[in-house]
């Protein structure tokens, strides 16, 4: 009966022994399974969020996409509006050129014209002021030898 006891407690503690390990594998199942699904759960998680991250994009790019045609048309009419006034820049300047050219001549010519005017004037001054002398000796001069008649003729 000892036997049979022993026999009964050897089979019960592998019993329990086996309750364990089914315990036991079950808990770190169950831990496995949970790290799995947190593992899942974290990729769901980034996969979400990038798929919103491209849906931001996507809006952006769509309304990039819609303001596109009127930006190239605008861009077209200025590449228009440039070549156009490249083209022409070579005459413009040249007649803005000749004008200045034009003003710059008539201004010599005024400037020329009031120098020529100041040059009358001074050798006008000039011819006075050479008049004057020129009256003041021809008086000495005649004056002079009537004086001098004058003196001998009331020594004599």
């Amino acid at each position: 009966m000892d036997r049979e006891i022993d026999e009964l407690f050897e089979d019960e503690y592998a019993a329990q022994q086996m309750e364990a390990q089914q315990i036991h594998s079950l808990e770190v199942n169950s831990e496995n399974e949970n790290k799995a699904e947190m593992e899942i759960s974290a990729l769901l998680i980034d996969i979400s969020e990038t798929l919103q991250l491209l849906n931001e994009q996507m809006i952006r790019l769509n309304e990039v996409t819609k303001i596109l045609p009127e930006t190239v048309a605008a861009l077209k009419t200025t590449t228009e509006a440039v070549q156009y006034i490249s083209n022409e820049l070579p005459a413009m300047v040249r007649e803005q050129c000749l004008e200045e050219y034009k003003k710059i001549l008539a201004n010599a010519v005024k400037n020329y014209n009031q120098m020529q005017k100041a040059s009358d004037r001074w050798q006008k001054s000039l011819d006075e002021k050479k008049n004057q002398k020129l009256k003041i000796i021809t008086i000495a001069a005649i004056v002079t030898p009537v004086l001098l008649i004058l003196l001998l003729s009331f020594k004599s």
